[in-house]
């Protein structure tokens, strides 16, 4: 068995043939806090294959704890369309074009909605149509190949429906209840094992079907209707609304792992502190006694047939992504230049920022 050093120092394990590891990018809510991003979870396997699973606000300063470049991970599946679980799509899309430069683009893969505008193809297309400005001002200093982007929008009526299937990799979806058409839940299957992503949703019926036999499972696990009267202020009866019926309690969250039996139940999408992990754990605990996790940000866990190992990641807060080999220089578009009267401001110093041509 591979040992594996009490916590996570990116960049100094390479993943077995047989390997996946699982990192938390986000576990939080859409009421952000310095430790906790939005909802997202970044999946490598030993093929050299790599995925997020949402990209919610915040998770891309975590995945810059990584030290991994733009270039390889560049592959996105959406739940659904809530804020919390997509809008770091911006900073990964458009920022991450600084670095992709003419080593390709990126792909996303979403639900449909019950109309076109409540669907994938829409939200993404607005979220870069918003940023017209940055993209004019770039193009003709970075390659267009960098920019370049695959939208696929699948049905979320699908139950168990395969949406990807390349290099030995499967991802399949299936309807998940939370608030309105057109949030999924997925399953991704590769060399004999399964990673499982709820998203955001109440139990139903197809996770308790389609998430069996999973290695780990993550599901929505909300705080307690207590704390969330206590420590956020909502009156009882609102509090046991959010708490039971929009979201998941932890004793729904307990009879879901216990129906499916993985074999590793991963709880997210709390405020994960000292104050609610204890109310959070006696409730799971009452009813589900398999292996669980409360998650927080940067959790890792390493998975392979034989064992499944949980760390914390260390990091240093000055990153730099790895240099990439082999750049290609792409094609440069037509650069939109500053008007002459803006152009006339600049002031250049004699002297200054001058460099001899390299010989």
């Amino acid at each position: 068995m591979k040992h594996l050093r009490d916590a996570y120092f990116p960049g100094t394990e390479e993943l077995g043939p047989n390997e996946m590891r699982l990192t938390a990018l986000g576990t939080g809510t859409p009421q952000l806090r310095p430790s906790q991003a939005a909802a997202s979870w970044f999946l490598e396997l030993g093929n050299g294959d790599k995925f997020f699973f949402d990209m919610g606000a915040g998770s891309m300063m975590n995945f810059a704890a990584l030290g991994q470049s733009f270039v390889k991970a560049n592959k996105l599946f959406l739940s659904h369309l809530h804020i919390d679980h997509m809008c770091d799509f911006i900073s990964w899309y458009v920022g991450g074009w600084v670095e992709r430069l003419g080593d390709g683009g990126v792909e996303v893969w979403g639900p449909s909605g019950t109309e076109p505008e409540l669907g994938t193809k829409y939200c993404i297309n607005a979220l870069i149509d918003a940023c017209k400005w940055d993209i004019i001002s770039r193009r003709g200093t970075f390659p267009e190949e960098g920019l370049a982007i695959d939208i696929h929008e699948f049905d979320y009526k699908g139950e168990n429906k395969v949406i990807y299937d390349h290099n030995g990799v499967v991802v399949r979806s299936w309807p998940a209840v939370h608030l309105l058409d057109g949030p999924v839940s997925f399953s991704l299957e590769w060399n004999g094992m399964k990673f499982v992503y709820g998203g955001d949703t109440f139990p139903n019926k197809w996770f308790l079907e389609y998430a069996k036999d999973a290695d780990v499972a993550i599901h929505e696990c909300f705080i307690t209707v207590d704390d969330l009267q206590s420590k956020v202020g909502f009156p009882r009866e609102f509090a046991i609304t959010v708490g039971t019926q929009i979201h998941t309690s932890p004793g729904a969250f307990a009879s879901v792992m216990n129906a499916i039996e993985p074999r590793m139940a991963i709880a997210y999408h709390f405020f994960n502190d000292a104050g609610t992990a204890p109310g959070i754990y006696k409730e799971i605990l009452n009813i589900y006694n398999g292996p669980v996790t409360l998650a927080k940000d940067l959790m890792v866990w390493n998975i392979t047939p034989e064992s499944i190992t949980t760390r914390q990641l260390v990091n240093t807060v000055d990153t730099w992504p790895q240099p990439q080999e082999n750049r290609k220089p792409g094609t440069r578009g037509k650069a939109t230049p500053m008007s002459d009267w803006l152009s006339a401001g600049r002031v250049a110093f004699p002297g200054v920022d001058e460099f001899p041509e390299e010989a």
